[in-house]
């Protein structure tokens, strides 16, 4: 019999990548899974063609307009914000990992560059 369960399934775990990450940066969990993809730093709230699963939003903050955006991102990461803020309450909802409290990520982070977060501890590994 296949097992019972009630809200939503544990999120996956990818398996390890072979990239060595070249640096990690330390926030807040706020939303668990993992997640590797391709960064997108919006500094504002703007319409993004061709987001999907494979595609991590880097935001400043995030508040009730964000929320269109996030339902098709593969994960996000915030500059300010923790475990109660509004970005991490919708990745929740939505099933994607989230990291809060990245202090000046949209500045350190660069469009199409290669991470991989982690959710539950917290991290964001730049892997290329």
């Amino acid at each position: 019999m296949p097992p019972l369960i009630y809200g939503h399934a544990a999120p996956r775990v990818p398996s390890p990548s072979s990239a060595h990450p070249l640096q990690i940066l330390q926030g807040i969990g706020a939303s668990p899974g993992c997640c590797e993809g391709e960064v997108k730093v919006l500094r504002t709230l703007q319409l993004v063609p061709g987001l999907g699963s494979h595609i991590i939003l880097v935001v400043p903050y995030t508040d009730s307009g964000w929320a269109p955006l996030l339902a098709r991102a593969g994960g996000l990461i915030a500059e300010v914000g923790g475990r109660l803020s509004h970005g991490a309450i919708v990745a929740r909802e939505y099933g994607i990992p989230a990291v809060m409290d990245i202090p000046h990520a949209t500045q350190v982070l660069r469009d199409g560059q290669r991470v991989r977060i982690d959710g539950q501890l917290g991290t964001v590994e730049i892997l290329a």
